[in-house]
């Protein structure tokens, strides 16, 4: 194919007001691919209906597999686009990176130095929901895509439970290739100011230190180099007040459900790119365009410093055990750092319609406010590892989503009969409307050592292993995006059987003769006057405490273990 083709989007055809098709990104790369021994499409998912899930791989090493990739001195950078596809320019800004790459040559100097995993779009069918009444709030395109998938779940909150299939399937990609950096690419909703973009970038201390100092360097360049060419960037931050930004301004942590916050369950380094939704699309593909080129010729600069990184951080996951604490959440401390702000005068207007005011601001007036950003974080949630943690074998669907996680696990061939540290669950509250198709459970958990019986084929999943800190995310009980807290373990909070009074009233006669503790115990719970006057809750205090009481009610199926204990599942195992 010459290079003399015609290599224009329907981006560039209308001068940035519209954005094409799945088609025509998925003809664009499969021509990119034509052209270029360089390129490759691979396919490595269906969506719900039916779209083939489609990624372009760049790299003049004419070899395509993770495996080689993993073995280059190139860092792997992917670039995700479409995980909300309304916000879609990082579909433009990469297929035009992409072009400049391979065809205009602009920056062929890039594959000397890195690998590229490009994902155009990731939500499918949620692109092809076509439509210009998509997105109110938005400057253009004239037609964009849809927030949620076919199944109306939002990928960007289901990187760890992994319901949606287009999840299931970038989840594989993303764990195959192991990226060494990587690119979410999105447009923000709020008030208005004169960032064209800002910046999401993992620091806190959910990320290894040198992953974050990496971060923290990264920003700051990148604020420099984006201003100098007209695209003032920020923070990817919240206003203490919308109306003015002199009462501050912080940024978040993203927990692990989200993209940038599940890679730095890897200790991979990431951003979030948010362009700001009022600003015109063309300006938004440009600013996306240019963040990419730069973050990618800052990882090149220091390419060998990010690989060791990347590969010493798998290292020290393999390393993991026993007493090896994780921080799975953190919280901002109360310092201040100066910060000045490039707003606009804020100006709302009267509205006969809502009889208050409503936001605006005066683009002809921009502000330079003088106030502080709240950016540095202190741990919250920390976990203690245990050696290894057991998942029956009756938790099949669990099991299959550690796996897709590339978490390593083993079955046992025998019968174990060992002590191991049990999760019991109490003050279980349920909310009343779902989230993200689940209902999450609140509970406060307590972890005790009791005696345990694994079934033949529970699955062992020892700590020493490469997704080290995303096995304790997935399955310590207090992680923020835990499966237990997720809902993925609901059944354990159904009581299946109940005591008729006529069965349980002469039993529990028996029960207080037996035990003066017990009728101690009893006579105390009498002075409540909601317990007195409850004749079930008086039977049922006697139920749970009989052996015809469901042990198993409300305890976490998921065991962990010591090293000790841990010896001595092997060793049972293999007799």
């Amino acid at each position: 194919m010459q290079a003399t083709a015609d290599w224009t989007l329907i981006f560039d055809q209308t001068n940035g007001l519209r954005t094409g098709r799945l088609s025509e990104s998925y003809a664009y790369i499969r021509k990119l691919a034509a052209y270029s021994p360089k390129a490759k499409v691979i396919r490595y998912g269906t969506s719900p209906q039916g779209r083939e899930m489609l990624a372009l791989l760049i790299s003049d090493e004419k070899n395509f597999s993770p495996d080689a990739w993993a073995k280059s001195s190139k860092p792997t950078i992917f670039i995700q686009n479409g995980i909300h596809s309304g916000e879609i320019e990082g579909k433009d800004a990469s297929l035009i990176l992409a072009r400049e790459i391979l065809v205009e040559k602009k920056h062929a100097a890039f594959l000397k130095n890195v690998n590229i995993v490009l994902v155009p779009v990731f939500s499918l069918d949620a692109h092809e929901r076509f439509g210009p009444y998509n997105r109110v709030n938005q400057n253009g395109p004239i037609e964009m895509g849809w927030r949620a998938t076919a199944q109306n779940l939002n990928l960007n909150r289901d990187w760890m439970k992994a319901d949606a299939p287009e999840m299931r399937a970038q989840i594989g990609l993303v764990q195959r290739y192991r990226p060494d950096f990587f690119f979410d690419n999105h447009t923000t909703d709020g008030s208005d100011y004169q960032y064209v973009l800002t910046l999401g970038i993992p620091w806190a201390q959910t990320i290894g230190p040198k992953p974050a100092q990496f971060g923290r360097d990264l920003y700051a360049q990148l604020k420099s180099s984006c201003e100098k060419v007209g695209f003032p960037t920020a923070p990817y931050f919240g206003m203490a007040d919308r109306t003015d930004p002199s009462k501050g301004i912080s940024v978040t942590d993203y927990s692990p459900r989200f993209s940038h916050g599940y890679l730095a369950t890897m200790d991979r380094p990431g951003m979030l790119v948010e362009t700001h939704v009022l600003k015109p699309y063309k300006q938004r593909v440009e600013a996306t365009h240019r963040v990419m080129i730069e973050a990618i010729s800052y990882c090149i600069t220091n390419k060998q410093m990010l690989k060791k990184m990347n590969r010493d951080s798998d290292a020290a996951a393999m390393s993991a055990k026993e007493g090896s604490r994780f921080v799975l959440s953190s919280r901002l401390t109360s310092e201040r750092t100066p910060f000045s702000f490039a707003g606009y005068e804020y100006s709302p207007n009267p509205s006969s319609i809502t009889g208050d005011k409503i936001a605006a601001w005066r683009r002809d007036r921009p502000t330079t406010v003088n106030t502080f950003v709240r950016w540095n974080f202190e741990p919250e949630t920390v976990a203690t590892a245990p050696a290894a943690y057991a998942v029956p074998p009756e938790w099949q669907v669990v099991n299959n989503t550690l796996a897709l996680h590339g978490l390593t696990s083993y079955a046992i061939g025998r019968e174990a009969k060992t002590f191991g540290q049990v999760t019991r669950l109490s003050q279980v509250k349920f909310p009343t409307q779902p989230f993200e198709s689940r209902f999450q459970p609140n509970f406060q958990a307590v972890t005790d050592v009791e005696p345990v019986t694994l079934p033949v084929g529970t699955r062992i999943y020892p700590i020493n292993q490469m997704n080290a800190k995303l096995l304790v995310h997935l399955l310590a009980p207090n992680g923020p995006d835990s499966l237990l807290k997720w809902g993925s373990f609901n059944a354990i909070f159904e009581q299946k059987e109940y005591a008729e009074d006529y069965a349980m009233e002469p039993y529990a006669k028996k029960m207080l003769a037996a035990d003066p503790n017990l009728r101690e115990e009893f006579d105390k719970r009498l002075q409540e006057p909601a317990f007195k006057n409850s004749p079930s809750a008086r039977l049922n205090f006697f139920f749970e405490r009989s052996p015809f009481f469901d042990k198993a009610l409300n305890r976490y199926p998921v065991v962990m273990f010591s090293a000790a204990q841990l010896a001595t599942i092997q060793k049972n195992s293999r007799q």
